[in-house]
């Protein structure tokens, strides 16, 4: 992923913040890796503290794309504690700043998004070799990976189902399809960092069969089913704008819920479905904001130093977590709203 600028990016241009392919996110992380710092802390709130104007850092390596597992007694995240981007298993009670995390992928390729299914049994994550991005599922103890996509086209961001039947994720895979098709369409080809114009969403079983196209058109990214898999979340890139959209499950009725802004994105369900947590850009920079669940009673929760990302509401909806990039990348947990 492209570092943030301090002004809003040109969505789609080499300077694209919310960028997710993975053939330029290896030669991005690795001189991160070395050269910058990350560190992660859990800052308590109250309801009076929104928005947050400090956070301290603690840790001092690169740990980032956290989630929580469904009993919230741990997080799922990719760290390099143990050379190279790998997922890592910590627990929230863990007192130790991380130090004792468990690697539980291996092996020279790199790995992000992970994500637990509902019923915490397995992983899905996504894993890059040789510039193709493909989603795996294993066990959450790292045991029995194996590949459910194939073929041409990135595919990353992987999601489960609220009843784990199921994987939602972003494609180009029908783009490249396309591109087969049509070898005379220079319109059509995948390359750089104008990849997420390219993304639709799809889902998956868990098995790697019976794949469904939801999306057409290209420009779909972060989705996520509601709690109640009525509805897929996500954030659209529509030329130079990137909002936060709301559909559903079938891909029918997409709406904004960003309004007029113009950037937006890395958009969250609250446990209850009721609310959306996610990142705004404004005058410090990507916040992190929350909304109704149809787009209204925006409030800003963090005005601290740094770009706030990818945010999380913990299972119980006490707690947020999200990354933070300050020179390299943070992850920070305070406490939601009520």
């Amino acid at each position: 992923m492209a570092p943030l600028a301090k002004r809003p990016e040109r969505i789609g241009t080499n300077r694209n913040p919310f960028r997710k392919s993975k053939v330029a996110m290896g030669s991005f992380l690795r001189p991160l890796a070395i050269a910058f710092l990350l560190c992660t802390t859990f800052v308590l709130g109250t309801a009076e503290d929104f928005p947050l104007k400090r956070i301290p850092l603690l840790t001092y390596v690169v740990d980032y794309e956290a989630a929580w597992s469904p009993d919230g007694r741990h997080i799922v995240l990719i760290s390099n504690r143990h050379r190279g981007m790998k997922v890592h298993i910590l627990d929230t009670s863990d007192p130790g700043n991380g130090s004792n995390m468990r690697q539980i992928t291996s092996g020279p390729d790199e790995d992000d998004s992970p994500a637990w299914s509902p019923d915490g049994q397995k992983i899905a994550f996504v894993s890059v070799h040789e510039g193709a991005s493909h989603i795996f599922v294993m066990n959450a103890d790292g045991t029995a990976i194996h590949q459910i996509t194939a073929g041409a086209g990135q595919n990353i961001h992987p999601m489960w189902s609220p009843d784990n039947s199921r994987i939602l994720f972003n494609t180009t895979h029908f783009a490249e399809a396309d591109q087969t098709r049509d070898k005379t369409s220079e319109a059509k080809r995948i390359i750089g960092e104008k990849t997420d114009e390219y993304m639709d969403l799809a889902t998956v079983r868990p098995d790697g069969t019976d794949l469904q196209r939801i999306t057409r058109g290209g420009g779909y990214t972060y989705a996520s089913f509601s709690p109640d898999g009525v509805s897929i979340l996500h954030r659209r890139q529509r030329g130079e704008a990137s909002q936060i959209f709301l559909m559903n499950a079938d891909g029918s009725s997409d709406h904004n819920l960003s309004g007029s802004e113009a950037l937006d994105g890395w958009p969250a369900w609250s446990p209850d479905g009721k609310r959306i947590v996610f990142s705004r850009h404004g005058e410090h920079g990507f916040q992190i904001f929350v909304m109704n669940q149809s787009g209204s009673g925006v409030r800003q929760l963090t005005d601290a130093g740094g770009e706030f990302t990818n945010p999380r509401w913990s299972p119980d909806g006490k707690k947020i977590l999200c990354g933070r990039r300050l020179g390299g990348i943070n992850l920070v947990v305070f406490d939601a709203p009520n």
